[in-house]
C-alpha cells in the first residue's frame, strides 16, 4: 500500500471514528465558535449537525453550565489549556436536559497562540444512576452499621444489668455456704457445701468478668487507683493464691525488685492472676509456671513463662479480643468466659502499659511492662 493510500485509509478511519463514536465530539475554534460537531452530539441536541457550526459551543449547554463555562471554564481553558470531566447538562432542545460531562483541549501553535479547541462529551445518565444507588447503598450500610451499634451497645447495657442483678442472689448463696461450713455436717453434707462454695465463687469471678467486659465497652475503661505498692509483696500474695489452688502444680519466682511502683493494686493482682492461671491451663503439666518482676527506674515489668505446645500464628492476632479461648477443646472448667486475656490488656492499658505475647517451641511469654 502506497502512503496515497494509507493517508486516505487513515482519513476514512478518522472519520469514521468521528462520527461513529459513542461519545459526543465538537471541534471549535480559538473563539470557541463551532466548526464541527458529530453526529452522537447533535443526536443528544435533538438537531442536525450541519445546523449549529458557527454557534458558541456554551449556547449548547443549560443556563447553569453555560454561566459556569463563561465564568470558570473558559478562563481556565486559557490559562492552563485544558479541563477534564466536568459536570453539565446540555441544553433541552424538546428532549429534556441531558447530564453530561465534558473535557476540553486547546491545540496550540509553535508560538502558542491557540488555533482551535477540542471538545469531548461523555453521556452521564448511567453514570449517575450508578452513582446514586452507590450513594444509596453507602447510606443503607451506615444506617445498619448504626443499628448494629445501637444493639451492641444495648447488649452490652443489658449484660452490665444482668451482672449486678446476679450479685445479690449469688453473694446471699455465698454467705449461707460460709455458714453451713463452720456447723458440725456429716462428710457427704461437707462435699455438698464445699461443691457449693467453689461453684459460687466461680460464678462471682465469672460476674465481675463480666462486669469488666461491659465498662470497657460501654466506654467507662477500666478505672484505676493508682497507688506507691510493694510489688514483690504483691506478686507473692497472688501466686500463694494459685499455688492452693493448684497445688499439684510448681510456680517459681525470679524477682529483682528494689523499689515500690506505681500502680493499683488490686487490678494489677487481677491481671498477674489472669496470666499465671493462663500458663497453668495451658502449659505443661510437668513444667513450672515462672514469674519474673524487674524494677528500674525508667521501666518494670512482669513476664509470666511456661512451657508447653506454642500458641498457633493464627490465633496471636486476637489472643486479647474478648470471649477468645486459646485451647477451645480443652474442657476444664477454670477456661471461664474467655476474658482472662482480654481483661488483663485492658488493665494493662489502663496503667498506660503494654501487654505482649511471644509464643514458640521452648516456651510462652507473656510480659507487662510501663515505662515509668
Amino acid at each position: 500500500m502506497d502512503s496515497n493510500s494509507i493517508l486516505s485509509s487513515s482519513a476514512e478511519d478518522f472519520e469514521d471514528f468521528f462520527e461513529s463514536s459513542l461519545c459526543g465530539f465538537i471541534i471549535t475554534d480559538r473563539e470557541g465558535k463551532i466548526i464541527r460537531i458529530n453526529k452522537r452530539a447533535a443526536d443528544w441536541l435533538n438537531m442536525e449537525p450541519e445546523t449549529l457550526p458557527g454557534k458558541r459551543f456554551s449556547d449548547l449547554l443549560a443556563v447553569g453550565g453555560k454561566i459556569y463555562f463563561e465564568t470558570h471554564l473558559w478562563p481556565l481553558l486559557r490559562m492552563q489549556g485544558y479541563f477534564d470531566e466536568v459536570a453539565v447538562e446540555l441544553a433541552d432542545s424538546g428532549r429534556g436536559k441531558l447530564p453530561v460531562y465534558i473535557n476540553a483541549y486547546e491545540r496550540k501553535d509553535e508560538n502558542e497562540n491557540p488555533l482551535f479547541i477540542r471538545f469531548t462529551i461523555f453521556r452521564a445518565t448511567d453514570r449517575r444512576l450508578y452513582e446514586e444507588n452507590l450513594r444509596m447503598a453507602k447510606q443503607l450500610a451506615e444506617a445498619n452499621l448504626k443499628m448494629e451499634q445501637q444493639n451492641a451497645h444495648i447488649r452490652e447495657q443489658f449484660i452490665a444489668v444482668l451482672g449486678h442483678d446476679l450479685r445479690n442472689p449469688l453473694s446471699g448463696i455465698m454467705s449461707a455456704g460460709q455458714l453451713l461450713a463452720r456447723a458440725k455436717l456429716e462428710e457427704r453434707e461437707q462435699k455438698l457445701v464445699s461443691i457449693i462454695q467453689t461453684g459460687s465463687k466461680r460464678m462471682y469471678e465469672m460476674i465481675n468478668d463480666i462486669m469488666d467486659l461491659a465498662r470497657g465497652r460501654l466506654g467507662g475503661g477500666f478505672p484505676i487507683v493508682p497507688v506507691e505498692s510493694d510489688l514483690e509483696q504483691l506478686l507473692n500474695q497472688v501466686s500463694g493464691e494459685l499455688k492452693l489452688a493448684w497445688p499439684e502444680r510448681v510456680i517459681q519466682s525470679d524477682f529483682n525488685i528494689n523499689q515500690p511502683v506505681i500502680c493499683d493494686p488490686g487490678r494489677l493482682s487481677q491481671l498477674v492472676s489472669n496470666l499465671l492461671a493462663n500458663a497453668i491451663i495451658h502449659g505443661s503439666p510437668t513444667a513450672p509456671v515462672i514469674i519474673q518482676a524487674a524494677v528500674n527506674e525508667n521501666i518494670w515489668e512482669i513476664s509470666v513463662i511456661n512451657e508447653g505446645e506454642p500458641i498457633p500464628q493464627e490465633a496471636l492476632q486476637s489472643l486479647f479480643h474478648p470471649f477468645h479461648r486459646e485451647n477451645k477443646n480443652s474442657r476444664s472448667s477454670r477456661n471461664g468466659l474467655g476474658l482472662g486475656l482480654y481483661i488483663a490488656s485492658e488493665i494493662a492499658k489502663a496503667h498506660n502499659g503494654t501487654l505482649t505475647v511471644m509464643s514458640d517451641e521452648k516456651q510462652t511469654c507473656f510480659t507487662f511492662r510501663v515505662h515509668a
